[in-house]
């Protein structure tokens, strides 16, 4: 009787992990998603970056509170949107638990400042950052204009949302956007606090560009204007990119502010909502 009640009492605690689900408020900092998560008995503020496939980079103050957390000797090279290549110390820890959810067996890097940030109070994130890897096996969505971050399985998802075709590549979730010339296609990045494209894709598609200031007195742009399926219209600016970075650009945050975005890597899944206004 006692290992039949202890087998229940098994079966029960799996179930309510299993239909776990937290709701992250979320901070925005020059534009960019910031949440508060606990983890090893500590909260610490972390950039949402679905633009990076890394699981997690961890500053060295959040690496030095999660126990069983072991370097393993390697450096893996990176290359961020300005051509950088940064070394970052790479670790493993048999267990992460965020805000009471397990992630599981995770590797990760130490955190180095990268990126690409434009515009007036742009900056380098300098929070620890958790990217589109951690979430290989968990759902999220991700809510910019209702600030919050959900993750956990299964999500409730309500009314409203639109399934999306979309491509995954080394550089992220890819989606198309457009006009009645050209399509590209873009990289949701949530650390991107503006929509950016290659200035290459835009000239071989001879498509039309528009002046703008959006970076400052003295400091002339272009921008080229591109929506999702007649969706509200997008400004991305033409920026060089690394060659390496082989789609044609990014999705930042004036795009998250018109959609709330689902993605189930696990299901191979991706809806959009309007953002509620």
């Amino acid at each position: 009787m006692r290992q039949l009640l202890a087998s229940l009492l098994v079966m029960m605690l799996a179930a309510s992990v299993a239909r776990a689900e937290v709701v992250i408020p979320l901070a925005l900092e020059n534009g960019i998603p910031v949440a508060q998560l606990s983890i090893a008995g500590g909260t610490h503020p972390f950039t949402l970056d679905i633009g990076s496939s890394r699981t997690v980079h961890l500053t060295r103050d959040v690496m030095d509170t999660i126990p069983g957390l072991q370097l393993t000797g390697r450096k893996l090279k990176s290359l961020d949107l300005t051509g950088r290549i940064a070394e970052q110390d790479e670790f493993t820890i048999p267990d992460l638990v965020i805000n009471g959810i397990s992630f599981g067996a995770v590797t990760g890097v130490a955190f180095e400042p990268w990126g690409l940030h434009t515009g007036p109070g742009a900056a380098q994130p300098r929070h620890s950052v958790i990217g589109l890897g951690l979430f290989a096996q968990q759902p999220f969505v991700y809510d910019f204009a209702g600030a919050k971050l959900r993750f956990g399985a299964p999500l409730a998802l309500g009314t409203g949302w639109r399934e999306l075709p979309y491509e995954k590549v080394h550089e992220g979730i890819v989606v198309r956007l457009g006009n009645e010339r050209a399509s590209y296609r873009m990289v949701f990045d949530t650390a991107a606090n503006v929509s950016v494209v290659k200035p290459a894709s835009v000239q071989s598609r001879r498509d039309r560009t528009h002046r703008c200031d959006f970076l400052g007195p003295g400091k002339p742009c272009k921008y080229v204007a591109m929506s999702l399926a007649g969706g509200p219209v997008l400004t991305p600016l033409l920026l060089p990119m690394p060659e390496r970075f082989e789609p044609d650009g990014l999705a930042g945050a004036d795009f998250f502010q018109h959609y709330a975005v689902y993605v189930d890597q696990a299901n191979g899944k991706v809806a959009l909502r309007p953002a509620a206004r």
